[in-house]
């Protein structure tokens, strides 16, 4: 839409520039000169756009940090006026079908005139490429058709005095000779790209005005005051036969009613005008001609595609990056197992794999699992007791030794287990056991270090005798064993490293 509402706009400008200079240019180079003017809003309209070269594609892009830099909600907020341009495409349309049926319209009286004027119509000769027709359809002679060129004339109109009837006749044969007829129809585009402008309308009227001014100094060219004076007459008296015709408007008529009375007015007195001098024509034709010239000056400018391959993108605007996560604190699960049996027959018990003669008790305190395996039930006292002990004899958790897996969750298991005769063992699991020791009695270390399935498994069995008793110790191992093989906490892969050590200690000591 950019050529049209330009055109639009330059011809409004150019109609509105004519409408004040055609009474001054009239009056000193004549009405002829007057007419020509508008000859550049006509050459406005059919001037195409203005192609330019393509526009330098530039090999360098240069990115600063504020392109970079996100857009502040200011500056990416829609101006107050946005919200109008969602009307603009409507408008255009309304625009367009306007102008269309302005021309449907306008084409369809001049049809409908056109055969009223020939229905019933008597050819009477031709003037060169002109047929000359009676009709009774019209009061007065008119002039009409580009290419079937016509001048209708009243029934009887031959029979009028010979000066007068001449002179009407030399006027609408000169609206052919000046091609005016083609000029109206040229005329129509622009005014259905106006056709809501009043201005446009406006300028309609004078164009008429001038083009019937300009055909009567042509017929009157030479002749002298008295041949003026009958056409002026012959002009009144043919402008009181004529009715209002919008069909008309293409067409010349003799005393052209669809201008009102301003127009007879104007022309008779442009009659009394004297003639311009030739230099003053010549000086009119060479305004006119630079002006025509200057034309270009308001072409639409668009620019030729451009075969030059398309620059790079600048870069969108960098997301500031995300603060990073902080790395999980490792969680630690703590089970914790104690058994306790009387020393008698709790030892074959627990070497048999049967716990069915063990009442089992859990508790859960600070996050950690304490189950209790006794021949007898527990009192709180006794339990809380246990776990007093438990938590004393709980290693501290150290560091992970370097190189070794990271891993986010941490299992420990601790089996401690109390007899009669004051033996103790202990089975820990987990990557934060230390060696454990054995306050007086004799050690017996078993460990095992595996990561599996994401998980840092570390088993370690310490066996403590505190008699000193080599039965005692191999009894507590063969413990040891079948709880290690029966915590289904314990992966297969330490579960199998953990046995196999053990049943090697077993195997010395036995």
């Amino acid at each position: 839409m950019s050529w049209l509402t330009d055109t639009a706009l330059y011809t409004g400008l150019l109609i509105a520039l004519v409408l004040m200079l055609r009474r001054p240019v009239a009056r000193m180079f004549g009405p002829g000169l007057a007419y020509a003017l508008w000859a550049l809003p006509l050459l406005r309209l059919a001037l195409p756009p203005l192609v330019l070269p393509a526009k330098p594609a530039s090999d360098v892009i240069v990115v600063t940090a504020a392109s970079l830099a996100p857009a502040p909600a200011a500056a990416v907020q829609a101006p107050a006026w946005s919200d109008a341009l969602a009307y603009v495409p409507l408008l255009e349309t309304v625009w367009l079908a306007g102008a269309v049926l302005f021309l449907v319209w306008r084409t369809g009286s001049y049809l409908a005139m056109r055969r009223n004027l020939l229905r019933g119509g008597v050819a009477i000769g031709c003037q060169g490429k002109v047929r000359l027709v009676e009709s009774p359809a019209t009061p007065a002679p008119v002039a009409f058709g580009v290419f079937d060129k016509v001048v209708a004339l009243p029934i009887g109109f031959m029979r009028q005095p010979i000066p007068a009837r001449d002179l009407a006749i030399a006027h609408e044969l000169q609206h052919h000779a000046g091609h005016d007829l083609a000029v109206n129809f040229a005329m129509q585009p622009l005014l259905a790209l106006h056709w809501f402008n009043p201005l446009a309308w406006m300028g309609w009227r004078a164009l008429r005005r001038d083009q019937e001014a300009a055909c009567d100094a042509r017929v009157l060219a030479g002749r002298d005051l008295q041949a003026r004076a009958d056409y002026a007459r012959l002009i009144t008296s043919f402008a009181k036969g004529y009715r209002q015709n919008p069909g008309l408007a293409l067409a010349a008529p003799m005393a052209c009613p669809v201008l009102g009375e301003k127009s007879i007015i104007h022309r008779l007195r442009s009659l009394t005008m004297t003639e311009p001098t030739k230099t003053n024509r010549l000086i009119g034709r060479l305004l006119i001609g630079a002006g025509i010239i200057a034309l270009p000056l308001t072409a639409s400018v668009t620019y030729a595609a451009s075969d030059a391959p398309t620059p790079p993108v600048p870069p969108a605007p960098l997301a500031a990056p995300d603060a990073p996560t902080p790395p999980d604190a490792p969680q630690v699960e703590t089970r914790v197992i104690m058994i306790k049996t009387d020393g008698k027959h709790g030892d074959h018990t627990m070497m048999m794999g049967d716990e069915a003669g063990l009442t089992t008790r859990t508790v859960t305190r600070d996050g950690r699992t304490y189950v209790f395996k006794t021949t007898k039930p527990m009192s709180d006292a006794e339990v809380d007791q246990r776990i007093a002990e438990a938590e004393q004899a709980m290693p501290p958790m150290p560091p992970v030794a370097p190189g070794a897996p990271a891993a986010p969750h941490q299992v420990r298991t601790i089996v401690i287990q109390h007899d009669g005769a004051g033996m103790e063992a202990m089975s820990m699991a987990g990557p934060d056991m230390a060696m454990a020791t054995c306050d007086g009695g004799q050690a017996t270390n078993v460990n095992s270090d595996q990561v599996v399935g994401g998980k840092h498994r570390v088993t370690r069995i310490v066996m403590c005798n505190k008699g000193g008793d080599k039965t005692h110790t191999l009894a507590a191992l063969r413990v040891a064993r079948d709880q290690v093989a029966g915590d289904a906490n314990i992966p297969a892969e330490a579960k199998a490293s953990a046995l196999k050590q053990l049943d090697e200690q077993i195997a010395k000591l036995d």
